[in-house]
This record gives C-alpha cells, structure tokens and sequence, in this order.
C-alpha cells in the first residue's frame, strides 16, 4: 500500500451531541472527541444502510474534531448513527456503537382554535386532541397556561372531560396544551365554550325556559 503503516489509525470515542433534531432546520455541529485525528481528516454519519460526510470536517487537535452536517441529512429510519473519521491517507476509525439518535418535536394534529362548546351540565368525554410523534415516541399531554373551566385532561389519551363549571351566561376559555414526546415539546392554543342552561334555577324566570 502507499501509506506508511506506522500512522495510527483513528478512534471515535464520543460527541457532545446525541441527539439531532432532524426538522429543525440549518446544521448541527457536533464535537468528536477520540485519538489520532490528523490534518486532512473527515468525519462522516454512519446509519445503518447508508452513510453520509459532514458538510465540513475542522480538525482541532489529535484528539477532537468539529463537524457540521444539515441536521436533514439524519434520518430517523437510519439512527442510531455511528460517527466514522477517515484520515487522508485512508486510515478509518468508527465508534464502537451509534452515538447520534433522531429526535423531532411532535407535531399536533388537531387544529388549533375552538374545540367545540357544552353545556354547564354535561358530563363524560367532550374532546379528544391528538399530536404524533415522528420516531413513534410516547406523547403525553398537558395543561401549559390558562384553564380548562372545570374539566380534565388524560395526560396519555388527550381526552377532555368532566363537568364544566357552572356559568351564568356562554363563557369561552382559552387554554394551552403542550405535547411532549422524548425530551421535545410542542404547544397549541384552544377554546372551550361553555353553554349556560336555558333555565334559571333561582326563580327569576318563573317558568323553564323552552327557547331552542
């Protein structure tokens, strides 16, 4: 071969980022830390059926390397990627494991906005919100800001339910969920209106009031 065999090869030990938000946007710069890193080096993201360089590859000393790739070169379906250094003469070293997963913010499904409006003495399920999860993690809701009037959120299932407190005269409530699926989070903003009965229970009406 051409190269002299006394060059060591290189090793990958660790980087100081694991987890690649893959829609985000722009790059990720990742820092590896290993040996024998040499002038002329290149990183590259090993998945397990493909394989991808980084944008740029800056060596800073024997021992670290500063890489930027686009965080959309990191599949999901690819991870856990290992982390390869390939020297100029073609001496490769590549981490013992994958060491960068994919992880995205869920995304809601359910459209922002008014969910709908019940009446004070309803009771049982009113409304289901719905986010998913591009790796398949486990989203669970829960309550940001604001109030939801009485009713109850299923952390697992997103359903709203219970008796709504009593109002006087229609009230609408804004409220914030937040999804949370791995170490990601999303928030979306909702309404609940809560319909007053069309009767008045302290005889100021004198009679059921059968208004539609």
């Amino acid at each position: 071969s051409s190269f002299s065999s006394l060059e060591p090869v290189p090793t990958v030990a660790s980087v100081d980022d694991t987890e690649v938000d893959s829609a985000g946007g722009g790059n990720q710069t990742i820092v590896i830390t290993g040996t024998n890193f040499s002038s002329g080096s290149v990183a590259s993201f090993v998945g397990s059926s493909a394989s991808f360089n980084a944008s740029t590859t800056t060596v800073d000393s024997a021992t670290q390397i500063t890489a930027v790739a686009p965080k959309a070169s990191f599949l999901n379906a690819q991870e856990p990627y290992k982390v390869k250094v390939t020297s100029a003469s073609g001496l490769a070293g590549t981490s013992a494991t994958g060491l960068i997963n994919v992880d995205n913010a869920p995304t809601w499904t359910t459209n922002a906005g008014s969910l709908g409006s019940i009446m004070e003495s309803a009771t049982g399920n009113h409304f289901t919100v719905s986010a998913s999860d591009a790796e398949g993690d486990t989203v669970a809701y829960s309550l940001q800001s604001g109030s939801l009037a009485g009713l109850s959120l299923n952390s697992s299932s997103g359903v709203i339910s219970g008796d709504p407190t009593d109002v006087s005269s229609d009230t609408t409530n804004s409220f914030t969920l937040r999804a949370t699926a791995g170490s990601k989070t999303a928030d979306r903003t909702f309404t609940i209106t809560t319909n007053a009965s069309n009767y008045f229970g302290d005889g100021s009406d004198g009679a059921l009031n059968t208004t539609p």
